[in-house]
């Protein structure tokens, strides 16, 4: 029969508590026991306290307490086992509970690694120190990095592939070895080569402080201006984050973390005293929300201020939302005009603005809602049921039960609500509307299909020539009923248009038509010479109009619209 090993006493027996605690704190003897500043809680007077006899450790500030697999599990912000096979390793024992691909390894592999990785990192930033003795770096003045900054984040420079293999080669490091672990690679012509030349080094550490791979940005036109290492056992973009060490000085768990795009932005926030990681040139993984949610219940979401960053927050939502629960949620913050952190922390007018940015986030709740339906736009029934629909939709994945249920009854407020709103205001829709002159002028002529035509006529001129009215009404125009085909067709390709195409005004829209064969469709049904210029448009389509009349007087014809086509559906 095989005995049991009792791992968890057969660490404590060849580590010692003080030894494990002292290469984290400065410790001060006390009588026959140590005290230290709390690494739990901020404290200017020492209460942390360690008994070498008990092996143990009390904080009378905070009231944490526990032994050296506790603090380890605090520190790093991981769990019972992971803690043990960390400690296993430091005792130099063989521990059969295997995490991950890296416990295969022996210590002595494993340390291997890291230290091939530290001359690595220890090359690049000497070689940075060196050119910058003589030479400035236009990227580091852009975004204000200092040498304080290149000394703590240990940043550094490539410059080719030979002169690191000779370095390394002079450290008596096996290249066979590199190879293998993908630090190198072999190029078509048999040569030996690395990934980082003319580029910043940004050394990645996993949560352990030990360096495991490298970023790089492009000096020149090299493509693509930002790349990682190549993965191996020790590096998996997925389940890492830039400056993830930052996570162990999170002492609250309502404490801030901010997640943001890029290296330069996590340096930039940390400049101005906010903790921050970023993924490695991938989306947000739910690996890097779970990193993040063992330090922090609620971190904060802070991509770039352009289309892709507001993309990438709608997808992070979206990996959230069945994870969501009590100490798993996300708060989301939104620049503005294209800029990312850096660039509005570095600009020395800007730096206040940055802290509105944040002090305006969004709670999870709020952004859900934003991204299911514009209050401004949730002005009619149908939309109001659209909205309730999608939300709905999407709370029905959360996997915790309560917060589930919470979700639901805040949604059935907010739709109360937006209804409550909207009746009064919209339920009398076609009193004290300024009457638009078309309509009011063709209510002598008493052909019927006339009439229609016109109307039909009129709300596609609207669409065309008022950007504005068509971007915040797309929707309604949209579904509206069109009985011309023609006219249906056109509308049908505006709508398309729109959604598939950078339209700033309401030229690139005609000239897009234009482009697509709508010229002589454009001429017949509208009075326009060259499809640019519309004569006779009615004040509401024109884009000079105040928004607020020209959406009343579109709404207004549009339920007139609607009215028509349904009383002609019950004759039929």
């Amino acid at each position: 029969m095989i005995k049991k090993i009792d791992y968890v006493a057969l660490i404590k027996d060849r580590l010692n508590i003080l030894d494990i605690i002292g290469k984290y704190q400065k410790l001060i003897k006390v009588g026959s026991n140590y005290k230290s500043l709390c690494p739990f809680h901020n404290e200017k007077t020492p209460s942390f306290t360690i008994n070498s006899q008990k092996q143990s450790y009390v904080c009378y500030g905070c009231g944490r307490s526990g032994d050296i697999f506790s603090y380890i599990m605090e520190k790093y912000k991981i769990s019972f086992t992971e803690a043990m096979e960390l400690l296993a390793a430091e005792a130099n024992i063989e521990f059969n509970i295997k995490l991950n691909s890296q416990s295969s390894r022996s210590k002595k592999e494993i340390q291997n690694y890291y230290n091939i990785m530290t001359h690595i990192a220890s090359y690049y930033n000497s070689n940075l120190k060196e050119y910058l003795k003589n030479n400035d770096i236009n990227f580091l003045e852009k975004k204000k990095i200092s040498s304080d900054k290149i000394d703590k984040y240990y940043l550094g420079l490539s410059n080719n592939s030979h002169s690191l293999e000779n370095y390394l080669e002079k450290k008596s490091i096996n290249i066979d070895y590199l190879l293998e672990n993908n630090i190198f690679k072999i190029n078509k012509f048999g040569k030996r080569y690395d990934l980082f030349t003319n580029r910043i080094i940004f050394p990645i550490k996993d949560k352990y402080e030990n360096i495991i791979a490298f970023g790089g940005r492009s000096l020149g036109e090299e493509q693509p201006k930002y790349i990682n290492s190549w993965e191996n056992s020790f590096f998996k973009k997925r389940e890492i984050l830039y400056n993830l060490p930052t996570l162990n000085k999170i002492k609250n768990r309502s404490d801030d973390i901010y997640i943001v795009e890029g290296y330069t932005d996590v340096i930039a926030m940390e400049s101005i005293g906010l903790k921050a990681v970023a993924p490695l040139g991938t989306a947000l993984t739910i690996e890097h929300l779970k990193l993040v949610w063992r330090a922090a219940n609620e971190p904060n979401l802070l991509m770039d201020g352009d289309l892709a960053g507001f993309n990438a927050s709608m997808r992070a939502l979206e990996i959230i939302l069945p994870e969501l629960g009590p100490e798993n949620t996300m708060n989301f913050i939104f620049l503005k005009g294209g800029k990312d952190p850096d660039d509005i922390i570095n600009d020395a007018d800007s730096e206040n603005s940055f802290f509105d940015y944040i002090k305006n986030k969004k709670t999870f709740l709020e952004t859900l809602v934003m991204f299911c339906g514009n209050r401004e736009e949730l002005n009619t029934p149908e939309r109001i049921i659209v909205f309730k629909n999608k939300i709905f939709e999407k709370i029905k994945v959360i996997k915790d039960i309560d917060t589930k249920k919470l979700y639901r009854s805040f949604a059935l407020n907010r739709v109360s609500e937006l209804s409550k709103n909207q009746i009064n205001k919209f339920g009398n829709i076609t009193k004290n509307i300024k009457k638009d002159s078309y309509f009011t002028s063709q209510i002598k002529n008493k052909k019927i299909d006339t009439f229609i035509i016109r109307r039909e006529r009129s709300i596609l001129a609207a669409m065309i020539n008022n950007l504005k009215l068509l971007k915040q009404n797309d929707e309604a125009l949209a579904k509206v009923y069109l009985s011309n085909s023609e006219l249906e067709k056109l509308r049908n390709t505006i709508i398309d248009i729109l959604s598939t195409e950078n339209i700033l005004k309401s030229e690139d829209l005609k000239k897009s038509l234009l482009a697509k064969g709508y010229e002589s469709l454009l001429k017949r049904h509208f009075n326009t010479k060259d499809c640019i210029k519309f004569d006779l448009v009615e004040e509401y389509a024109k884009e000079e109009s105040d928004i607020k009349y020209a959406t009343e007087t579109l709404l207004n014809i549009i339920s007139i619209q609607e009215k028509w086509h349904i009383s002609k559906n019950k004759t039929l």
